[in-house]
Parts: structure tokens; sequence; C-alpha cells
């Protein structure tokens, strides 16, 4: 995993657990997801430019429950738009998302974004960060529409 381990360290104060050498396997559950299956790796022989292969540990699948699973692989952003049918969304000459900087909202009213698809390639821990700030935004945002006060 590229990273610092001052990135590591952060994450892990902001509640994140590593699991090193695993490698999901699965998405379990039937209409919603209720976990993921991986399996453990360990390192195996170097190959000719001296970095070590990965290799499974036969038998040594293991479940992490979850209620929730978020595909993060890769470094360009999708063409959100054509993907999800929506030309009004708005992007960054760089193709992230537009976004509001202080609530988060995109060009479509109602759609909030945050983290690399709006910030681009970062660290985790900004990601996390921005999650939270969106979900208070977005708290808010619905607060409003719905006419009631926030408790201090």
């Amino acid at each position: 995993m590229p990273g610092s381990l001052r990135e590591v360290k952060n994450a892990e104060e902001e509640g994140v657990t590593f699991t090193w050498l695993a490698a999901p396997e699965a998405f379990l559950g039937d209409d919603t997801v209720t976990g993921v299956r991986a399996i453990r790796m360990h390192l195996g022989l170097p190959d000719a430019s001296g970095r070590q292969s990965v290799e499974t540990i036969e038998g040594s699948a293991f479940t992490v429950k979850a209620d929730l699973v978020i595909k993060a692989l890769g470094f360009d952003p999708e063409d959100l738009p054509v993907a999800f049918n929506e030309p009004g969304l708005r992007l960054t000459g760089w193709g992230t998302l537009k976004a509001n900087p202080k609530t988060f909202e995109t060009s479509l009213p109602g759609v909030f974004a945050a983290g690399d698809i709006v910030r681009g390639a970062s660290l985790v821990v900004w990601a996390i960060r921005d999650g939270r700030d969106a979900a208070a935004a977005i708290h808010r945002h619905f607060l409003a529409a719905t006419n009631v006060q926030a408790a201090e």
C-alpha cells in the first residue's frame, strides 16, 4: 500500500483498522452487503526486479462484517457525468467533481461529494476529514430543508 508511516498513523488515529497482507475475494449478502470475504497473503520469493511476489495462504479465508463497502481502485477519476447519465454534473479541468468547498454540494442540488473525487489523489486522512465534514454539511442541508433546528 502506498503511503508513509505518518499517513498510516494518522489514519489509525481516525479509527481506521488496517489488515495487512490480505486480499478481498467476495462481497457477502443477498440484497445488501453483510461482509467481505478475504484471504490472508504472504510475501514470496523476489522476482527479477527484486520485488517479492504476493501469494495466498490456503485455508486462511476470513470474513469482515460490513454494511457498506466502498471500492476505491485507481488514481484517475471516472467520467461520472457519463457513468451516471447526468450531464449537469460539473467537473474541474482535472476531471474531479466541482463541489462547494463549504457545503460539499455539487452542481446538482442535493448531491454531495468529498474526498479524492473532489480534491484529487490525496492523503486518506483528508478523505476521512472531508467525509466527516460533508456528512455534517448534508445533515445541515436536510435540517434546513425540513425547517428543523440542529441541537448545538
